[in-house]
């Protein structure tokens, strides 16, 4: 039997019955992120609790990666409690000499996902969530994953929301829970990263289109704040919703200041509003740039929802759709339109009069003329009698590979990328009478945020995808590549829904992604030379992925280190924060 630290581990038999779930983590005692034996010790005393409240069969494998010398290990830097319940523990360690393998093994002391596949190719539950360190779980959450209903055939994602650092690591469950409750800094949705408020809504950012104050706060549906050309604006999708606060003003109106976006087409589309409990309030055909006006209730807090019918289409690098855009959001003190007693608010439409851009825009929208010097076209502004002469001088050809467009802001064009010439030769035959090629659809509209910290899958699709992909780079979007080719292999996207949460601990600025620290980031790894996958290259592979049905696969049979045999420890019940006993050689 081998043995690794002698005095500390000592032969225990492994339970011959699998565990329900396996929760892979990975992590190395270097302080990373600032307190991370503080962080890492949370997670493990949260998670343990809850395996012993809902008595769910789990497997913890914690890998640990490169250990730095002069420190304990994990095994030995953390406390571990009397009683393991139905949870089993496992460390496995991927030694220095290992990790010296490769090119950026002097910057990057940890390769968080060729970690993770370590610890993924060696799992042994029915169902594997790969995970984080600084993870603490909701109790809505490990009730579901009590009741066993997880199934084949689907990637279970769900949103991250960010809490304060201070986690009561030694805490009773309900303390550290109702401390993440209440410390809420950020949510990590489907839509993008958001500022939450203390009570969980979603803040407004500065600059919003909604003014600070005025009750409004944009939730599901609704992405962050753009701008072009100075012009701050939303994009909204076709199911979105919003939370107004109510107020002591007397009857106001809400007025939205919208636009029909590509998702619709840039086309006129009808627009619904709906109360929380689904009841229609009001349904409009929106044709153009106009204002919407939604009669509120004086002194309560109403939930609306927003829905858009005959939307869905995309662009071809973008998975969002983007139906239409807010430019504006704000109360108007008006007096609504008297309707009888119990009914609810009503929803009202009214367009809003052309702007200099808008008229603009129609102008851009007149008969071309198309001549030797270039390309002319006229208009005429309203209420006005001078024709208005505008010359490109540009050849015909350029102009019909651009894509001009006047919008709010400004104007601009499009210049499509340049084609590279194929050094396969020509094919021998060519098809007769082909039709023309089907549009061009973007990738699925995956919840790619923050999903390193919890994407769960079944056993065997992970295997068939053969874990994450194991390039020699900053982890950065390669859980995303990930979650991509685990959708088009078929295992689809089930969002878990509130009040399932997962809490993250914050860390220092810089040490992961987090807007706040997102320059400081990307600043780190250029200075050191460390490569990373860019959101362009995401999407291409994305759009490769959506066009022909299949996943990308990037590793070989051997991915997880499989041609290694690395130490795993078996961590078994202690007393009061000594060293765990056991170890075992499985490889």
């Amino acid at each position: 039997m081998d043995t690794w630290r002698a005095g500390v581990f000592e032969a225990v038999p492994i339970e011959e019955d699998l565990p329900y779930l396996s929760v892979v983590v990975t992590a190395r005692n270097d302080d990373h992120g600032g307190n991370l034996l503080g962080r890492m010790q949370t997670f493990v005393n949260a998670l343990i609790g809850q395996v012993k409240r809902h008595r769910l069969p789990l497997e913890l494998v914690v890998v640990e990666w490169n250990p730095p010398p002069g420190r304990p290990p994990l095994a030995a830097a953390l406390r571990w409690p009397e009683d393991f319940g139905p949870c089993q523990v496992r460390i496995v360690e991927v030694p220095p000499e290992v990790h010296r393998r490769y090119q950026h093994a002097e910057a990057l002391p940890l390769y968080q996902m060729i970690a993770k596949n370590v610890g993924i190719r060696r799992a042994r539950g029915r169902f594997i969530l790969a995970t984080n360190i600084d993870i603490i779980f909701s109790g809505e959450l490990f009730e579901f994953l009590a009741q066993r209903r997880l199934e084949s055939g689907k990637m279970y994602r769900i949103d991250r929301y960010d809490v304060m650092p201070d986690v009561p690591a030694d805490a009773p469950l309900e303390e550290q829970l109702a401390y993440c409750q209440s410390h809420l800094l950020r949510l990590n949705a489907r839509e993008g990263t958001f500022p939450l408020t203390p009570e969980g809504l979603r803040a407004l950012f500065d600059d919003d289109i909604a003014s600070p104050g005025s009750g409004v706060f944009f939730g599901p549906g609704w992405y962050a704040v753009e701008r072009h050309f100075g012009q701050a604006f939303r994009w909204v999708g076709d199911e979105s919703e919003l939370t107004v606060e109510g107020s002591d003003a007397g009857p106001c109106v809400l007025a939205f200041e919208i636009e029909p976006g590509p998702g619709v087409g840039r086309k006129a589309f009808r627009l619904q509003v709906l109360d929380s409990s689904g009841a229609l309030l009001g349904e409009a055909r929106v044709e153009r740039r106009s204002v919407l006006r939604l009669r509120l209730s004086a002194k309560r807090r109403q939930a609306f929802r927003f829905r858009v019918v005959g939307g869905g289409l995309k662009f071809a690098l973008d998975p969002r759709v983007l139906s239409f855009r807010v430019f504006r959001c704000a109360r108007e003190k008006a007096a609504p339109p008297a309707q009888p007693a119990g009914e609810g608010p009503a929803a009202s439409f009214m367009l809003l009069r052309a702007s200099r851009w808008r008229r603009l825009a129609e102008l851009v929208a007149a008969p071309w003329r198309i001549g030797r010097r270039g390309v002319k076209f006229l208009g005429e502004w309203r209420r006005s009698t001078l024709p208005l002469r505008i010359g490109l001088p540009i050849s015909p050809e350029t102009i019909r590979k651009l894509l001009p467009r006047v919008e709010a802001g400004g104007a601009s064009i499009m210049v499509p990328p340049g084609k590279r010439k194929s050094r396969l030769p020509a094919p021998a035959t060519a098809a007769v009478n082909a039709g023309p090629s089907p549009p061009e659809r973007g990738p699925a509209h995956l919840h790619a945020i923050a999903c390193g910290d919890f994407t769960l899958m079944a056993r065997e699709h992970w295997f068939d995808l053969r874990g994450y992909p194991e390039f020699d780079l900053y982890s950065f979007n390669l859980d995303s590549v990930l979650c991509y080719a685990a959708h088009y292999a078929g295992a689809r996207e089930e969002i878990l829904p509130d009040p399932l949460r997962i809490y993250h601990i914050e860390h220092a600025a810089g040490s992961g992604w987090t807007p706040e620290g997102e320059v400081r980031l990307f600043s780190r790894i250029a200075e050191q030379g460390i490569p990373c996958l860019d959101n362009h290259e995401l999407m291409s592979w994305a759009s490769l992925m959506q066009r022909f049905q299949v996943p990308l696969i990037f590793n070989r049979e051997n991915w997880g280190l499989a041609d290694f045999h690395l130490r795993q420890a078996v961590v078994g019940p202690g007393s009061g924060g000594r060293p765990p006993a056991g170890f075992i050689r499985e490889d």
